[in-house]
């Protein structure tokens, strides 16, 4: 059996990994773009893929096969446009680093979650195809993440040991990806800085895939949504400005479909839109675009056909059809008391008298404080230490020109996730943002 599942492992690691890199290939082929970014722009086709696709159909083991073998004979057919170096010695190591975070696929445990409705939904998914008013059957079903849908090419019946392989792969990619931008380029710059704190805080903090659910790919598309912004301000090729711009809109938007808490991202998209809407309005209207567009369309329709409504908690887009049920409106403030702490301080207040004139924020802090103050410092260690050992250098190495914009930006992101959802893991690429800025001028004349 171990044999068995091992050999399965890799086998669907492997068609996986080369499927999603197929997919994203063919939808971004103008901007010639590395492997690991063309993967994970394929999940982009993937969620438009497999929520259409729901529609009409169960997504059953046969379909989550043509899929992916699809994605396959896409990258056979255009391989050669990776220009991939088979032989080059970095590419060893980083098959090294992926085989080393393999123990941490291996003693997953399922999050709390998984039973509640995770597994629900899958077996859902696989089984019947799309029900109308399915939020009806389980609260947690009426805000639904893109990312059940795309977990659910792994489910197979009666084994559900590889449900977790694409959060797994993402993660793992991630890896990979922060070591390559940051040891095969030479002049190093803010975005290289800004992604050096999150593969050390991913690395000492996301050790368990099972504590965080499908926080970790929300949190991984936000980062790459912050990286590109960084990018394209960095760039002054225009070329270039236009691949960071999509790759900035592209992973802000999935990050938004996995989490409604990455909703404060968009700033960045728009300002890079709004201030050069010149030399960009005419990009948006490209097909990649486009494609983004249908996948949110998408999204949103299944929403409405499992709630009544297109987005939740919002009442205004909600429609009086048969299968609207206005009790799942209540469930806003019930998320709300969630996340502000209030079951842990029942006994003090009424919900009411709980959320009136800020009394919950003193409960609030003393329950979170502990575990803020864990991961910040976290963060902190390989900063300080960085700080003490790397040579200092007489021309300023990392500039950053927008860093008004980002101040901005961070307070707009701190204000919606301390409004609505005030949970630390629903802000992790808020607080590594937040480090990033405050530590930035520490760094300008070091040598990274």
């Amino acid at each position: 059996m171990i044999i068995l599942e091992t050999f399965i492992f890799f086998l669907l690691t492997s068609v996986s990994f080369i499927s999603l890199a197929g997919y994203g290939l063919v939808y971004t082929a103008r901007y010639k773009l590395d492997i690991l970014t063309s993967f994970f722009l394929g999940f982009v086709i993937l969620g438009l893929l497999i929520t259409t696709i729901h529609f009409f159909y169960k997504i059953h083991l046969y379909i989550n096969i043509l899929i992916l073998l699809i994605g396959v004979i896409f990258f056979l057919i255009n391989r050669k446009l990776y220009n991939l170096k088979i032989y080059d010695k970095k590419n060893y190591i980083y098959i090294l680093i992926f085989f080393a975070l393999i123990p941490i696929f291996l003693t997953h445990k399922y999050h709390e979650d998984f039973g509640y409705y995770h597994l629900p939904y899958l077996i859902t998914f696989a089984e019947q195809k799309l029900i109308f008013g399915l939020a009806n059957t389980n609260d947690a079903f009426v805000h639904n993440s893109l990312w059940l849908n795309i977990i659910g090419v792994h489910f197979m019946p009666k084994n559900f040991d590889f449900v977790i392989l694409f959060t797994f792969l993402a993660y793992a990619c991630f890896i990979i990806f922060c070591f390559k931008k940051n040891f095969e380029i030479s002049e190093k710059k803010v975005s290289n800085y800004f992604i050096i704190i999150c593969l050390f805080y991913l690395i000492l903090k996301f050790t368990r895939l099972s504590e965080f659910g499908n926080d970790i790919p929300a949190t991984i598309f936000s980062i790459f949504g912050i990286f590109y912004f960084l990018k394209f301000i960095e760039s002054k090729n225009l070329e270039k400005q236009y691949k960071f711009f999509f790759l900035n809109f592209a992973f802000t938007i999935f990050a938004i479909l996995i989490k409604f808490s990455s909703i404060p991202l968009i700033f960045l998209t728009m300002y890079i839109l709004l201030k050069n809407f010149r030399i960009l309005f005419k990009q948006v209207l490209r097909i990649e675009f486009i494609i983004v567009y249908l996948l949110i369309f998408t999204f949103f329709i299944q929403q409405f056909f499992y709630t009544g409504c297109i987005i939740f908690p919002s009442k205004f887009s909600c429609l009086n059809v048969s299968w609207f049920n206005d009790e799942i409106l209540f469930l806003r403030k019930s998320l709300e008391l969630t996340n502000k702490s209030y079951y842990n301080f029942s006994y003090i207040f009424s919900k009411d008298e709980y959320l009136k004139d800020f009394n919950w924020i003193p409960f609030w802090f003393q329950r979170n404080i502990n575990e803020i103050l864990e991961h910040l410092i976290t963060t902190l260690i390989p900063i300080i230490l960085f700080l003490f050992f790397l040579k200092q250098k007489k021309k300023k190495i990392l500039i950053f020109n927008e860093k008004k914009i980002f101040i901005l930006f961070l307070s707009i992101y701190f204000i919606f996730w301390f409004k609505f959802s005030p949970v630390f893991r629903f802000a992790i690429p808020l607080f590594l943002s937040l480090i990033f800025i405050l530590t930035i001028n520490f760094f300008a004349y070091k040598e990274i």
